[in-house]
């Protein structure tokens, strides 16, 4: 849903951040040589038609959604929110249309649609390249799996659900388990599940230096994803002195 809202604030903020000349000393139009996929990553044409295959399929599959009125409701909708934006590029309209579709079936298609994990990971693209657009940074986020138990088929086993700390709490959405940000990260210490944290934070926590856990990242001697660390094989580095002096 956080995904969803975001899209036409980075893309009207994306829309604002380029002009395609500028004025030499004479007074002439002279071009400041942006290249067309720079310009294409700066529009929502893209994101408009990926999202819209898939408002489409939730139309088919779903069978839930109104006619003539609901469809007239939605273009007041689209209209209005895009006109806060105060972008002039008009096809965010029709991008402010299909997020607001897809918001407000968004809980129905999570429960029902089977390709919902699909639709996930295609939304994550299509965030965070509107996210680089628009020039805004990638938020810190601490990624750890679930450690609670989970009952699967009858046997209890450990749920292992990847979750996104950005905030002070958060529920999973697979065993449904609420946590906040310092019992999650206890428990999971304890249990020896996955914790990745940005490495900056990670890097002031142990008193190491970013290019240090760079290095031993692409050395194979720790794990990351994206800007992230691997909590448990930093502490384990730093344990072994002998194995820090020979790095």
């Amino acid at each position: 849903m956080g995904m969803l809202r975001d899209l036409p604030e980075f893309y009207a903020l994306a829309a604002g951040e380029y002009v395609s000349s500028r004025q030499d000393a004479a007074g002439n139009a002279v071009s400041i040589g942006l290249s067309v996929a720079a310009l294409d990553a700066r529009s929502p044409r893209e994101a408009i038609w990926a999202l819209e295959s898939w408002e489409r399929d939730w139309r088919e599959t779903l069978q839930a959604f109104g006619g003539a009125d609901s469809e007239v409701a939605q273009r007041k909708r689209k209209a209005e929110r895009w006109a806060e934006s105060e972008s002039p590029d008009f096809t965010g309209v029709n991008l402010c249309g299909v997020v607001n579709f897809l918001m407000i079936h968004l809980e129905a298609a999570a429960c029902e649609h089977p390709a919902i994990d699909e639709f996930a990971t295609e939304l994550r693209v299509i965030h965070s390249r509107a996210r680089g657009a628009a020039g805004e940074p990638a938020p810190d986020v601490t990624i750890i799996e679930c450690p609670a138990d989970y009952d699967k088929d009858g046997r209890t086993t450990v749920c292992g659900m990847r979750l996104h700390l950005v905030n002070d709490e958060v529920d999973c959405p697979r065993c449904g388990s609420a946590w906040s940000f310092g019992r999650l990260v206890l428990v999971a210490r304890a249990t020896g599940a996955d914790i990745y944290r940005p490495g900056p934070m990670l890097a002031e926590h142990f008193g190491v230096s970013l290019r240090t856990l760079q290095r031993w990242r692409k050395d194979g001697l720790i794990r990351g994803k994206g800007a992230s660390y691997h909590h448990g094989d930093i502490a384990a580095m730093l344990q072994d002195s002998d194995r820090v002096a020979s790095v």
